[in-house]
Protein backbone atom coordinates (compact mmCIF):
# COMPACT_ATOMS: atom_id res chain seq x y z
CA UNK A 1 0.00 0.00 0.00
CA UNK A 2 1.61 3.45 -0.98
CA UNK A 3 1.92 6.56 1.62
CA UNK A 4 -1.48 8.15 0.96
CA UNK A 5 -3.80 4.96 1.44
CA UNK A 6 -4.31 4.33 -2.03
CA UNK A 7 -4.06 -0.16 -3.42
CA UNK A 8 -2.57 -0.14 -6.67
CA UNK A 9 -4.63 -1.07 -9.46
CA UNK A 10 -4.00 -4.89 -9.71
CA UNK A 11 -3.43 -5.26 -5.78
CA UNK A 12 -6.36 -4.78 -4.40
CA UNK A 13 -8.53 -7.59 -2.33
CA UNK A 14 -11.03 -7.64 -5.31
CA UNK A 15 -8.04 -8.58 -7.47
CA UNK A 16 -6.48 -11.08 -5.32
CA UNK A 17 -9.95 -13.08 -5.44
CA UNK A 18 -9.84 -13.01 -9.04
CA UNK A 19 -6.76 -14.20 -9.80
CA UNK A 20 -7.66 -17.02 -6.64
CA UNK A 21 -10.47 -18.74 -8.30
CA UNK A 22 -9.03 -17.71 -11.94
CA UNK A 23 -6.39 -20.66 -10.72
CA UNK A 24 -8.75 -22.42 -8.00
CA UNK A 25 -10.49 -25.01 -7.57
CA UNK A 26 -13.20 -23.28 -5.85
CA UNK A 27 -16.54 -23.34 -7.89
CA UNK A 28 -17.92 -19.68 -7.74
CA UNK A 29 -20.59 -17.95 -9.15
CA UNK A 30 -22.90 -15.03 -9.36
CA UNK A 31 -25.88 -14.41 -10.57
CA UNK A 32 -27.86 -10.94 -11.02
CA UNK A 33 -31.68 -10.53 -9.66
CA UNK A 34 -32.89 -11.90 -13.25
CA UNK A 35 -31.23 -14.78 -12.46
CA UNK A 36 -28.28 -14.39 -15.01
CA UNK A 37 -25.04 -15.62 -14.37
CA UNK A 38 -22.52 -12.62 -14.12
CA UNK A 39 -19.12 -14.65 -13.09
CA UNK A 40 -18.07 -17.89 -13.44
CA UNK A 41 -15.07 -18.82 -12.08
CA UNK A 42 -12.43 -21.44 -13.76
CA UNK A 43 -13.61 -24.49 -11.85
CA UNK A 44 -17.05 -23.66 -12.43
CA UNK A 45 -16.68 -23.42 -16.07
CA UNK A 46 -14.77 -26.63 -16.03
CA UNK A 47 -17.67 -28.37 -14.22
CA UNK A 48 -20.16 -26.88 -16.68
CA UNK A 49 -17.71 -26.89 -19.48
CA UNK A 50 -18.89 -23.15 -20.50
CA UNK A 51 -15.35 -21.85 -21.91
CA UNK A 52 -16.49 -22.20 -25.86
CA UNK A 53 -20.24 -20.63 -24.62
CA UNK A 54 -20.92 -17.10 -25.86
CA UNK A 55 -23.81 -14.94 -24.31
CA UNK A 56 -25.75 -14.69 -21.53
CA UNK A 57 -27.06 -17.80 -19.24
CA UNK A 58 -29.16 -18.06 -16.46
CA UNK A 59 -29.43 -20.74 -13.96
CA UNK A 60 -32.31 -22.41 -15.62
CA UNK A 61 -30.32 -22.59 -19.03
CA UNK A 62 -27.43 -24.07 -17.38
CA UNK A 63 -29.20 -26.85 -15.87
CA UNK A 64 -31.43 -27.93 -18.95
CA UNK A 65 -27.78 -27.68 -21.13
CA UNK A 66 -26.46 -29.93 -18.18
CA UNK A 67 -28.87 -32.36 -18.35
CA UNK A 68 -29.00 -33.11 -22.16
CA UNK A 69 -25.10 -32.99 -22.04
CA UNK A 70 -24.41 -35.35 -19.21
CA UNK A 71 -22.29 -32.49 -17.40
CA UNK A 72 -22.63 -30.58 -14.14
CA UNK A 73 -25.22 -31.75 -11.18
CA UNK A 74 -26.70 -35.30 -11.15
CA UNK A 75 -30.55 -34.45 -11.45
CA UNK A 76 -32.52 -37.40 -9.17
CA UNK A 77 -35.61 -36.57 -11.19
CA UNK A 78 -37.05 -37.10 -14.33
CA UNK A 79 -38.65 -33.94 -14.99
CA UNK A 80 -35.88 -31.20 -15.42
CA UNK A 81 -37.81 -28.62 -15.12
CA UNK A 82 -39.45 -29.30 -12.15
CA UNK A 83 -36.30 -29.90 -10.52
CA UNK A 84 -35.17 -26.35 -12.03
CA UNK A 85 -38.36 -25.07 -10.34
CA UNK A 86 -38.04 -27.08 -6.96
CA UNK A 87 -34.81 -25.72 -6.83
CA UNK A 88 -35.15 -21.72 -7.66
CA UNK A 89 -38.07 -22.16 -4.93
CA UNK A 90 -35.47 -22.63 -2.44
CA UNK A 91 -32.60 -20.59 -3.85
CA UNK A 92 -34.45 -17.81 -4.37
CA UNK A 93 -37.04 -17.83 -1.48
CA UNK A 94 -35.72 -15.65 1.34
CA UNK A 95 -32.31 -13.74 1.44
CA UNK A 96 -29.33 -15.32 3.42
CA UNK A 97 -27.26 -18.47 3.23
CA UNK A 98 -28.07 -22.32 2.22
CA UNK A 99 -26.00 -25.17 3.01
CA UNK A 100 -25.85 -28.46 1.18
CA UNK A 101 -23.87 -30.75 -0.86
CA UNK A 102 -24.04 -31.88 -4.55
CA UNK A 103 -23.05 -34.79 -6.81
CA UNK A 104 -21.98 -34.01 -9.89
CA UNK A 105 -22.00 -36.15 -13.13
CA UNK A 106 -18.10 -36.73 -12.91
CA UNK A 107 -18.10 -38.36 -9.85
CA UNK A 108 -17.05 -35.48 -7.36
CA UNK A 109 -18.80 -33.82 -4.48
CA UNK A 110 -18.89 -30.80 -3.44
CA UNK A 111 -19.88 -28.63 -0.60
CA UNK A 112 -22.13 -25.28 -1.56
CA UNK A 113 -22.52 -22.45 -0.09
CA UNK A 114 -25.24 -20.25 -1.50
CA UNK A 115 -25.71 -16.81 -0.35
CA UNK A 116 -28.34 -14.40 -1.65
CA UNK A 117 -28.43 -10.80 -1.40
CA UNK A 118 -31.11 -8.37 -0.35
CA UNK A 119 -30.80 -6.41 -3.63
CA UNK A 120 -31.54 -9.92 -5.34
CA UNK A 121 -27.87 -11.29 -6.25
CA UNK A 122 -26.62 -14.39 -5.13
CA UNK A 123 -23.34 -15.70 -4.55
CA UNK A 124 -22.45 -19.39 -4.92
CA UNK A 125 -19.13 -21.09 -3.29
CA UNK A 126 -18.24 -24.61 -3.72
CA UNK A 127 -15.63 -26.68 -2.44
CA UNK A 128 -14.68 -29.98 -3.52
CA UNK A 129 -15.13 -33.00 -0.86
CA UNK A 130 -14.50 -35.44 -2.86
CA UNK A 131 -12.22 -37.39 -0.68
CA UNK A 132 -14.90 -37.40 2.39
CA UNK A 133 -17.45 -38.98 0.22
CA UNK A 134 -14.90 -41.87 -0.40
CA UNK A 135 -14.60 -41.95 3.40
CA UNK A 136 -18.32 -41.64 4.03
CA UNK A 137 -17.99 -44.71 1.60
CA UNK A 138 -15.80 -46.88 3.48
CA UNK A 139 -17.38 -45.55 6.93
CA UNK A 140 -20.59 -47.28 5.54
CA UNK A 141 -19.21 -50.51 4.41
CA UNK A 142 -17.29 -50.85 7.86
CA UNK A 143 -20.71 -50.16 9.79
CA UNK A 144 -22.08 -52.44 7.61
CA UNK A 145 -19.60 -55.27 7.77
CA UNK A 146 -19.33 -54.67 11.71
CA UNK A 147 -23.49 -55.36 11.51
CA UNK A 148 -23.44 -58.24 9.41
CA UNK A 149 -20.52 -59.95 11.52
CA UNK A 150 -22.36 -58.92 14.57
CA UNK A 151 -25.53 -60.95 13.43
CA UNK A 152 -23.11 -63.96 11.43
CA UNK A 153 -21.49 -67.28 12.48
CA UNK A 154 -18.24 -67.09 11.67
CA UNK A 155 -17.40 -70.59 10.79
CA UNK A 156 -20.61 -71.48 8.67
CA UNK A 157 -21.60 -68.02 8.00
CA UNK A 158 -25.23 -68.73 8.63
CA UNK A 159 -27.24 -66.17 10.96
CA UNK A 160 -26.01 -66.62 14.04
CA UNK A 161 -28.15 -67.32 17.51
CA UNK A 162 -28.96 -63.60 18.17
CA UNK A 163 -29.98 -63.04 14.41
CA UNK A 164 -32.30 -66.38 13.91
CA UNK A 165 -33.92 -65.83 17.38
CA UNK A 166 -34.61 -61.81 16.41
CA UNK A 167 -35.89 -63.06 12.98
CA UNK A 168 -38.39 -65.83 14.90
CA UNK A 169 -39.49 -62.78 17.25
CA UNK A 170 -40.07 -60.94 14.57
CA UNK A 171 -42.47 -63.81 12.61
CA UNK A 172 -44.26 -64.30 15.84
CA UNK A 173 -45.57 -60.70 16.47
CA UNK A 174 -46.00 -59.92 12.45
CA UNK A 175 -48.18 -63.05 11.74
CA UNK A 176 -51.17 -61.68 9.71
CA UNK A 177 -53.57 -64.05 11.97
CA UNK A 178 -53.49 -65.82 15.14
CA UNK A 179 -54.29 -69.02 13.64
CA UNK A 180 -51.22 -68.98 11.27
CA UNK A 181 -48.70 -71.69 12.12
CA UNK A 182 -45.37 -71.20 12.71
CA UNK A 183 -42.70 -74.36 13.01
CA UNK A 184 -39.43 -74.67 14.28
CA UNK A 185 -36.98 -77.52 14.08
CA UNK A 186 -33.61 -77.80 16.43
CA UNK A 187 -31.38 -79.84 14.89
CA UNK A 188 -27.94 -81.39 16.12
CA UNK A 189 -25.30 -83.40 14.39
CA UNK A 190 -25.17 -86.78 15.57
CA UNK A 191 -21.99 -88.04 17.49
CA UNK A 192 -19.93 -84.59 16.53
CA UNK A 193 -17.90 -85.10 20.10
CA UNK A 194 -16.46 -88.60 18.22
CA UNK A 195 -16.16 -86.59 14.48
CA UNK A 196 -13.28 -84.26 16.77
CA UNK A 197 -11.68 -86.93 18.46
CA UNK A 198 -11.40 -89.23 15.57
CA UNK A 199 -10.72 -86.74 12.68
CA UNK A 200 -9.71 -83.68 14.55
CA UNK A 201 -11.14 -80.45 14.80
CA UNK A 202 -10.80 -78.91 10.96
CA UNK A 203 -12.53 -82.04 10.08
CA UNK A 204 -15.51 -81.24 12.88
CA UNK A 205 -15.85 -77.51 11.65
CA UNK A 206 -15.68 -79.08 7.77
CA UNK A 207 -18.48 -80.77 8.75
CA UNK A 208 -20.96 -78.16 10.61
CA UNK A 209 -19.48 -76.24 7.03
CA UNK A 210 -21.26 -78.72 5.24
CA UNK A 211 -24.25 -78.85 7.10
CA UNK A 212 -24.87 -74.86 6.81
CA UNK A 213 -24.21 -75.16 3.17
CA UNK A 214 -26.87 -77.99 2.66
CA UNK A 215 -29.69 -76.47 4.62
CA UNK A 216 -29.18 -73.59 2.70
CA UNK A 217 -29.95 -75.02 -0.52
CA UNK A 218 -32.95 -77.26 0.54
CA UNK A 219 -35.03 -74.19 3.12
CA UNK A 220 -37.27 -72.48 1.25
CA UNK A 221 -36.86 -68.94 0.68
CA UNK A 222 -39.08 -67.87 3.69
CA UNK A 223 -37.15 -69.83 6.26
CA UNK A 224 -34.19 -69.03 8.02
CA UNK A 225 -31.88 -71.42 9.13
CA UNK A 226 -29.08 -70.35 12.05
CA UNK A 227 -26.36 -71.85 13.85
CA UNK A 228 -27.06 -71.35 17.50
CA UNK A 229 -24.28 -73.02 19.11
CA UNK A 230 -21.70 -76.10 18.92
CA UNK A 231 -22.71 -78.51 16.57
CA UNK A 232 -27.00 -76.89 17.00
CA UNK A 233 -29.16 -75.82 14.37
CA UNK A 234 -32.41 -73.77 14.97
CA UNK A 235 -34.56 -73.91 11.68
CA UNK A 236 -37.37 -71.11 11.47
CA UNK A 237 -40.32 -72.01 9.22
CA UNK A 238 -42.87 -69.15 9.17
CA UNK A 239 -46.68 -70.20 7.90
CA UNK A 240 -45.69 -73.83 7.86
CA UNK A 241 -47.26 -76.09 10.21
CA UNK A 242 -45.41 -78.87 11.93
CA UNK A 243 -46.65 -81.46 9.45
CA UNK A 244 -45.41 -79.74 7.08
CA UNK A 245 -42.40 -78.80 8.56
CA UNK A 246 -41.59 -82.53 9.41
CA UNK A 247 -41.45 -82.85 5.23
CA UNK A 248 -38.53 -80.42 4.91
CA UNK A 249 -36.93 -81.57 7.90
CA UNK A 250 -36.68 -85.18 6.57
CA UNK A 251 -35.24 -84.00 3.59
CA UNK A 252 -33.20 -82.54 5.11
CA UNK A 253 -31.76 -85.83 6.89
CA UNK A 254 -32.07 -87.82 4.14
CA UNK A 255 -29.32 -85.52 2.16
CA UNK A 256 -27.07 -85.30 5.28
CA UNK A 257 -26.36 -88.46 4.64
CA UNK A 258 -25.15 -89.14 1.90
CA UNK A 259 -22.63 -85.99 2.48
CA UNK A 260 -18.92 -87.03 2.66
CA UNK A 261 -16.64 -84.68 3.98
CA UNK A 262 -12.61 -85.12 3.70
CA UNK A 263 -10.90 -85.00 6.72
CA UNK A 264 -6.86 -83.08 6.67
CA UNK A 265 -4.90 -86.70 6.35
CA UNK A 266 -7.72 -87.38 3.35
CA UNK A 267 -10.16 -89.57 4.91
CA UNK A 268 -13.85 -89.86 4.08
CA UNK A 269 -16.06 -88.10 7.01
CA UNK A 270 -19.57 -89.28 6.88
CA UNK A 271 -22.46 -88.14 9.16
CA UNK A 272 -26.07 -87.72 10.08
CA UNK A 273 -28.39 -85.18 11.77
CA UNK A 274 -31.01 -85.66 14.62
CA UNK A 275 -33.94 -83.26 14.96
CA UNK A 276 -36.72 -81.95 16.93
CA UNK A 277 -39.93 -80.34 15.59
CA UNK A 278 -41.97 -78.03 17.41
CA UNK A 279 -45.12 -75.21 16.09
CA UNK A 280 -45.30 -72.42 17.65
CA UNK A 281 -48.13 -69.84 18.11
CA UNK A 282 -48.38 -66.15 19.11
CA UNK A 283 -48.99 -66.99 22.74
CA UNK A 284 -45.97 -68.98 23.08
CA UNK A 285 -42.63 -68.05 25.00
CA UNK A 286 -39.66 -68.75 23.70
CA UNK A 287 -38.44 -70.53 26.52
CA UNK A 288 -41.56 -72.97 26.50
CA UNK A 289 -41.12 -72.98 22.54
CA UNK A 290 -37.33 -74.52 22.68
CA UNK A 291 -37.91 -76.84 25.56
CA UNK A 292 -40.81 -78.39 23.09
CA UNK A 293 -38.04 -78.57 20.67
CA UNK A 294 -35.35 -79.97 22.92
CA UNK A 295 -37.70 -82.48 24.40
CA UNK A 296 -38.61 -83.46 20.29
CA UNK A 297 -34.45 -84.01 19.88
CA UNK A 298 -34.41 -85.81 22.78
CA UNK A 299 -36.52 -88.20 21.93
CA UNK A 300 -34.94 -88.41 18.15
CA UNK A 301 -31.76 -88.90 19.75
CA UNK A 302 -32.97 -91.76 22.31
CA UNK A 303 -34.54 -93.65 19.42
CA UNK A 304 -31.07 -93.74 17.76
CA UNK A 305 -29.94 -91.12 16.26
CA UNK A 306 -30.65 -90.10 12.75
CA UNK A 307 -34.69 -89.80 13.67
CA UNK A 308 -37.16 -86.38 13.27
CA UNK A 309 -39.10 -86.27 16.35
CA UNK A 310 -42.24 -84.10 16.62
CA UNK A 311 -43.78 -82.93 19.69
CA UNK A 312 -46.61 -80.29 20.02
Amino acid sequence: MNPTGAVPFGFGPADALIRAFADGSLIVATYDPEDVLRYASAAFKRAFKLDAVEGTMTFADLIMRGARNGIGPIIDCEDTRAFIAETQRRRRGQPGQRFFTTDMVDGSWYWMTETLLDDGWLVLVGSEISPLKENERLLAHAHERALHEARTDALTGLPNRRQVLDYLDTAIVTLPAPETPIAIALFDLDRFKNINDEHGHLAGDAVLCDFASLARNLVRRSDVIGRIGGEEFLLVMPGTTAAEALRVVERMRHAALSRIVLSVAGKEVRYSVSAGITQVSREDRLDETFCRADRALYKAKRLGRNQVSVEL
